[in-house]
C-alpha cells in the first residue's frame, strides 16, 4: 500500500473531487463521477492502472448488482471476480490517498465492510458497504503503509 496527499480539485460534490483530485495526480482528463460499471471500466485509468476511487461509508457495489446473494463472502467473491480495476484508492476527508492493490482493498474491505440492506425504492437487496472513516480506520491504513 502506498499513500499520498493529493491537491484538493474542487467540484460540486464530494465524490467529483475526489475522482477529479486523482485525475490531476495521475494526469488523466476529468471523468464522471460514478458514471462507469465497476464490471465494465474504472473511475481512473492511467496507463495498465485501472483504479477504482473509494471514500468514507462507500458502498462495494450496488444491492441490484450483488445477483441475489446475502453473504459477505459470497458478494466479495462476486465483486472480486467482475470488478475491472486492478487498484483501488481510499481518499480520506483530508484528501490523503491509499492506493491499494486488490488484496490490500480486500483486507480493508473485510476489516472495516457490513452487510446493508439497500433501500425499498433501490431493491431492496443485501449489499457490502464500508464504514464512516474513522480514527481507527485512518490508524489502520497508516499500519498498512508502514509493514
Amino acid at each position: 500500500m502506498t499513500t499520498t496527499t493529493l491537491t484538493r480539485i474542487n467540484a460540486r460534490n464530494e465524490g467529483d473531487a475526489r475522482e477529479w483530485s486523482v485525475c490531476a495526480y495521475m494526469g488523466q482528463p476529468r471523468q464522471k463521477h460514478d458514471s462507469k460499471a465497476y464490471d465494465k471500466d474504472s473511475d481512473v485509468v492511467a496507463g495498465d492502472m485501472r483504479i477504482s476511487v473509494k471514500a468514507s461509508a462507500f458502498s462495494l457495489m450496488a444491492g441490484s448488482l450483488c445477483e441475489g446473494l446475502t453473504d459477505f463472502d459470497a458478494i466479495w467473491n462476486l465483486y472480486e471476480s467482475k470488478t475491472h480495476s486492478n487498484a483501488f484508492a481510499y481518499i480520506t476527508k483530508d484528501f490523503i490517498m491509499y492506493m491499494m492493490t486488490l488484496a490490500e482493498f480486500k483486507r480493508f474491505v473485510y476489516e472495516f465492510g457490513y452487510m446493508e440492506r439497500e433501500s425499498e425504492k433501490n431493491g431492496g437487496a443485501m449489499k457490502i458497504r464500508c464504514r464512516k472513516e474513522s480514527g481507527k480506520m485512518l490508524k489502520w491504513l497508516a499500519a498498512q503503509v508502514a509493514a
